[in-house]
């Protein structure tokens, strides 16, 4: 049977800011599984963080003019 050795997750968001422009924010994350790990845990972790990022991210253009 096959081991799963790493977890990916991805995460963005964009937005349309009219006259053709978009702001995209993403955030991507590889973990590498330990011995005894539980996949689905490290995976729910991963994609809580990913998504973290991402509103950090909008966070910090916010109010910005582009």
């Amino acid at each position: 049977m096959a081991q799963l050795k790493e977890v990916s997750v991805g995460f963005t968001f964009t937005k349309n800011l009219g006259n053709y422009q978009s702001l995209r924010v993403d955030a991507g994350l590889v973990v590498s599984l330990a011995p005894g790990d539980n996949p689905q845990a490290v995976y729910a972790d991963a994609w809580k963080t990913a998504k973290q990022q991402v509103k950090q991210g909008i966070e910090a253009v916010k109010g910005e003019v582009y």
